[in-house]
C-alpha cells in the first residue's frame, strides 16, 4: 500500500513538472519577432551577422565573420528602446518604403531589416541606393547591440 502512495506521489510530481514545461513553452510561443537586422557578406571583410529582438525585450545575435563576437549570444533590449525604434520606423515611413533597393552591381553587402508594429510587418532589403533615412535607421537598430551585456549561448 505504501508503494502505491509513493508511486501516486511520484506521478503527481511528474505531471506537475510537465505542466510547468508546457506553460513555459506557451510563453515562449507568445513572444513575437518585432525587429531583425541582418548584414550579409561581400567579397571583402564586411561584417556578417543577424540580430533579432522580440516583443518581450529578449534579443539574439548570431555573429558569423568580421565581427567582434562570433557565435550565438543573447541580450535584452528595454521596452523604451523597443518603442523608440518602432516610433522611428513610423517617422521615416518604414512601411511605405520600397521592399528592395538594388542595382546591377556586385560586391556589396545587403542589409535586411524587418519590423513588425501591430498588424503591420515589412522586410526591406538594402543593397544599393536606399534613402538616407533608411541607412540612419539601420544604424539606429545596430546601436541596440550591447556587446558588453551579451551572454554566450552554447552552440
Amino acid at each position: 500500500m505504501n508503494r502505491f502512495y509513493l508511486l501516486y506521489i511520484l506521478v503527481l510530481f511528474a505531471c506537475g513538472s510537465s505542466k510547468k514545461s508546457t506553460e513555459t513553452k506557451v510563453k515562449e510561443i507568445k513572444k513575437e519577432l518585432i525587429i531583425s537586422l541582418e548584414r550579409t557578406p561581400c567579397y571583402g571583410t564586411c561584417p556578417i551577422y543577424k540580430m533579432e529582438i522580440f516583443s518581450d525585450g529578449s534579443a539574439f545575435y548570431h555573429g558569423k565573420r568580421f565581427v567582434e563576437k562570433i557565435g550565438n549570444y543573447e541580450f535584452s533590449v528595454s521596452k523604451e528602446t523597443l518603442n523608440y525604434i518602432l516610433k522611428k520606423a513610423d517617422e521615416i515611413g518604414f512601411f511605405e518604403l520600397e521592399d528592395k533597393y538594388t542595382a546591377n552591381i556586385t560586391d556589396l553587402p545587403k542589409t535586411i531589416t524587418f519590423i513588425k508594429n501591430g498588424k503591420d510587418n515589412k522586410r526591406i532589403t538594402d543593397y544599393y541606393g536606399a534613402p538616407k533615412a533608411l541607412k540612419e535607421f539601420e544604424s539606429l537598430v545596430d546601436g541596440c547591440i550591447d556587446h558588453r551585456r551579451m551572454k554566450k549561448l552554447e552552440d
